[in-house]
């Protein structure tokens, strides 16, 4: 998502009212769960303008990029930690019975809302920004900021973006694209509405749907698998893994399943690669192709 100020007020509403309510029920995890999942089934709506014929054939290609930038962010995550000088156990997220489990159904929400949206015109660009809005209020309002993590930002920040190298250079050698339309698309670090219109102008609409897609899937692959990898990779490697969505879409996954004191991580590592992104892409994009 593009940078959005209103997704700072949004938080900073939802942090005030837990502080000065200090009201806490399940219901508010369950409406965190429900958001969450309507915000994916809008993620998906959002693709209906696109041809089924181009995503037959782009998808495929898309995902195996995006899975070679977690991939590889994973790998460094991993290492990172292991340099590091041993660190206490993190806070785990509030964690509930779940009768199915979350990957499957945000993978579903993802299918249903791409199939609503070839049916029913969704206005996904509203409604996705409040969406977030209410995400972020929600994660905010049961969300303990410890400032003294900022630290150790320097993590998520060199895993995310050793990762989108090594990965961008990668898929140019094996796929035989142009490095700076592979390095523009991987190191937009999930913002597919800049790599998207930015390599498109750049390189033509095939080339401008593998950079929106590989970053559309790179966002909602980070929320599929949190579940899964959350325990191993904690708040660090989550974060790293959601590149410049840690502030916004994939926070509340950072927080629940790797580390619930994470989220100012997640803020601060979010915002500084969403800036990074909107200067990097367009300078790798102006190299010759």
């Amino acid at each position: 998502m593009a940078f959005d100020p209103f997704l700072y007020v949004a938080f900073v509403l939802g942090l005030v009212a837990g502080r000065l309510t200090h009201w806490r029920s399940p219901w508010v995890s369950r409406a965190l769960v429900l958001t969450v999942i309507v915000l994916v089934g809008l993620l998906g709506a959002s693709l209906n303008d696109v041809a089924l014929g181009s995503l037959a054939i782009m998808v495929p290609v898309a995902l195996g990029f995006a899975l070679l930038i977690l991939g590889l962010t994973t790998v460094a995550s991993l290492l990172l930690a292991r340099l590091r000088p041993a660190s206490p156990a993190p806070t785990p997220g509030a964690q509930m019975r779940e009768r199915f489990p979350l990957s499957l159904i945000l993978v579903g929400a993802v299918l249903g809302g791409f199939g609503i949206g070839h049916v029913v015109n969704v206005p996904t660009a509203n409604t996705i920004e409040w969406a977030l809005y209410v995400l972020l209020a929600l994660v905010a309002f049961d969300l303990p900021l410890k400032w003294t993590g900022l630290r150790a930002v320097w993590v998520p920040l060199t895993a995310a973006t050793s990762g989108a190298l090594v990965a961008g250079a990668l898929f140019a050698v094996l796929s035989g694209t142009a490095l700076p339309v592979s390095m523009g698309t991987s190191l937009a670090f999930g913002w597919y509405t800049l790599a998207g219109p930015l390599v498109l102008a750049r390189a033509g609409a095939v080339l401008g749907l593998l950079a929106f897609l590989t970053n559309f899937l790179r966002e909602n692959l980070t929320m599929v698998l949190s579940p899964v990898v959350g325990r191993r990779l904690r708040g660090e490697g989550l974060t790293a893994l959601g590149g410049a969505t840690a502030m916004d879409t994939t926070l509340y996954f950072v927080t629940r399943y790797g580390d619930r004191d994470a989220g100012s991580l997640a803020l601060a590592s979010g915002l500084i690669l969403t800036v990074a992104a909107s200067l990097i892409v367009p300078l790798v994009l102006a190299f010759p192709l």
